[in-house]
């Protein structure tokens, strides 16, 4: 029963939370804005005091009694010697008993109850899209209580990108009224995807040169390419002896259609190139990562970390 009680009452704590809504769309590039609308509530944290069911104890005292042996003596008689022992002795004492009861305890509990609701609406505005590609962009907006969230996943032919958003909020009849507006864009991925999804690929050093693939459609335009190099030694931390973006004048770029083959002559950037030698090479498709809403879907940048011997 105590068990049962307790389950009761902390589930009565967590009765009420912030409730959520999402709501998704499809962006096929045919449509220059989109409203929608939620509603969700919002609860605060109030703290009462509860009576909790328990068992309690008390201290009795009861008296116990135990037989202890006497010591004995030894008795001498005309040269015999033998021991004497006196009978066990009674001895009782009062002993401690805990005895339990049932009792009411108070205890102070957190519960969620109901603040106010929250009508939102959410206005996006669509950048016209430019490029050819394919366009199926799923985009999520999200309301926990009054905590917005937004993301985007899609046809992987794009970047969709948050340019600006902006809140307003105002307040009347227990109901927050706030007011979103996004801006979105979408910029092709195609090419990042491209060159990047592969990774960097077959990294060679043979007197000086140093080679490396990428995918198909490199270029200095659209990526950076930075190089660092270090003296590797066994012991201790490598020795940095080149960071540099490199420009267009620092490498050779050979393209075909499945790659981009990359040779640089690391005498010609004014390296004296050591006999051990770490290369790491970060290859990034210029683009602001912190605006874009579907991150995962397509890779910004490919990098490896490599030592020759």
């Amino acid at each position: 029963m105590k068990t049962i009680l307790s389950l009761l009452l902390l589930m009565s704590s967590f009765a009420y939370a912030d409730t959520s809504a999402i709501e998704r769309f499809i962006f096929d590039g045919s449509m220059d804005s989109k409203v929608v609308n939620m509603t969700t509530e919002k609860t605060r944290t109030e703290y009462r005091q509860v009576p909790v069911r328990t068992t309690c104890y008390r201290t009795e005292y009861r008296q116990r009694c135990e037989m202890r042996p006497q010591p004995c003596r030894q008795v001498c008689r005309q040269g015999v010697c033998r021991n004497v022992c006196p009978p066990p002795v009674r001895r009782c004492h009062q002993v401690p008993v805990s005895i339990p009861y049932p009792c009411t305890r108070i205890e102070t509990r957190a519960f969620e109850v109901h603040d106010y609701y929250v009508e939102t609406t959410a206005t996006f505005d669509f950048a016209e899209v430019v490029d050819n590609a394919r366009v199926n962009e799923e985009i999520s907006i999200g309301m926990k209580g009054e905590i917005s969230s937004l993301s985007a996943k899609g046809s992987k032919n794009y970047f969709i990108m948050l340019d600006s958003s902006s809140r307003s909020e105002s307040r009347g009849n227990g109901v927050k009224y706030v007011d979103l507006n996004y801006k979105v864009r979408l910029v092709s991925a195609v090419n990042a995807r491209n060159v990047l999804s592969n990774g960097i690929q077959n990294v060679k050093l043979r007197s000086g040169i140093l080679s490396f693939n990428l995918g198909a459609g490199f270029n200095l335009e659209d990526f950076s390419q930075q190089i660092r190099l270090f003296q590797n030694r066994r012991l201790g931390s490598d020795i940095l002896i080149l960071d540099r973006d490199l420009a267009l004048n620092d490498m050779n770029v050979i393209s075909t259609t499945n790659s981009s083959n990359i040779t640089i002559d690391l005498n010609s950037l004014g390296v004296n190139v050591p006999s051990k030698l770490r290369v790491i090479l970060d290859t990034k498709f210029m683009i602001d990562e912190n605006k874009i809403l579907n991150k995962n879907e397509v890779s910004t940048s490919a990098n490896s970390n490599w030592v020759f011997r």
